[in-house]
């Protein structure tokens, strides 16, 4: 019987399974470019929950310059009223089996909105629920907390946008390649990242393992990675983790921080930069464990995680999780960590997903 998956191969592997969706983009949106097309979408709706919903929230921007149309990512129990004349919703499940993901397809049809939706695989419930499925190539993930679906659906989404984007002029073709070959360069920086995210988890090892909540912050994008990196956390190391943007982490829940606190920040390269390395130096009079992830060289000291890259701030995202996932995936095995047996009860219980095999 082959050995299970774990969740540091499922974050070990994920930059070829990047590289291979960005190599077979053509044949796996084919046909979502000629159902597009014709429709000239004027509003976009993400439709997720969890790791979807985050890795939507991420896609979005680089969705709505690409597209020239508004990008909303929304959830599935509390859509409200979706706008335009010819809008488009992409629902997003990664397992293809949430619940709440099936109900709300089923309402936006019923209203004449096509639905287009995204799964690993293509056929599942939510994907037969649509008028069009997408294979999520995440190559079958099955560890509940996703490593390779979340970054797979942030490239997805962006591949859809470029491609429909090229079909619709909204796209040059200049921009188009500019686009792809920064995340082909990305992740052709795999091996200094995965090396430089675990000498980093390796010389903070013992202090992490003394933090008993954690927080992430950044700008942007990055704020959108914070969120994930910390709903990671809270479901492998199951100690509170929260993720914000980093004005609204001034406003209030800075004072979450004590000696307990893992505070990881995204270094911007604008205005705010020198700000938050002050919010750093501050925060170490308070906890050892203050942290900052950055893409250039220009700032250093133990404390920094260093991802370089020359490509633009989209490509960030592909880097900027990676320690966030690291920690759930290594953290949680090195301290022994398990969710309250209860919990399993929840899932049970609560039909957020259809049966296996539904």
């Amino acid at each position: 019987m082959p050995v299970a998956e774990t969740m540091h191969d499922c974050y070990l592997s994920q930059f070829r399974c990047l590289k291979e969706l960005l190599q077979n983009r053509k044949d796996i949106l084919e046909q979502f470019v000629a159902f597009v097309k014709p429709k000239e979408p004027d509003r976009v709706y993400l439709l997720g929950s969890g790791t979807s919903r985050n890795a939507c929230a991420a896609a979005a921007p680089f969705m709505e310059s690409c597209l020239g149309v508004e990008v909303t990512p929304i959830l599935p129990t509390s859509m409200g009223k979706l706008h335009g004349k010819r809008p488009l919703v992409v629902a997003v499940s990664q397992s293809g089996r949430s619940t709440n993901t099936i109900a709300a397809i089923q309402s936006v049809r019923a209203a004449g909105i096509p639905v287009v939706t995204l799964t690993d695989p293509a056929e599942t419930p939510v994907g037969e629920a649509g008028d069009l499925p997408v294979h999520l190539a995440a190559q079958n993930e099955l560890i509940g907390p996703r490593t390779r679906g979340y970054t797979a659906t942030v490239l997805t989404l962006y591949l859809m946008a470029l491609e429909a984007g090229l079909a619709l002029g909204t796209v040059k073709p200049a921009a188009y390649d500019k686009a792809i070959a920064a995340f082909a360069d990305t992740f052709a920086r795999e091996d200094a990242y995965y090396a430089a995210c675990q000498d980093f988890y390796d010389r903070h090892h013992s202090a992490l393992r003394r933090a008993r909540k954690y927080i992430f912050t950044g700008k942007g994008t990055a704020a959108r990675v914070a969120e994930e990196c910390a709903l990671k956390v809270l479901e492998t190391v199951c100690y509170p983790a929260i993720g914000y943007e980093y004005e609204e982490f001034l406003h209030g829940p800075v004072c979450f921080a004590d000696e307990e606190l893992a505070v990881f920040l995204f270094l911007p390269d604008d205005a705010d930069r020198e700000r938050m390395l002050k919010t750093a130096n501050l925060l170490g009079n308070i906890t050892e464990n203050v942290f900052i992830i950055r893409q250039d060289v220009s700032v250093g000291n133990g404390h920094t995680l260093a991802l370089p890259s020359d490509t633009p701030e989209v490509s960030s995202v592909f880097a900027f999780v990676l320690f966030g996932q690291l920690i759930s995936a290594r953290l949680t095995e090195d301290m022994q960590r398990k969710r309250h047996p209860g919990v399993k009860d929840v899932f049970a219980n609560m039909d957020t997903k259809t049966p296996s095999g539904a």
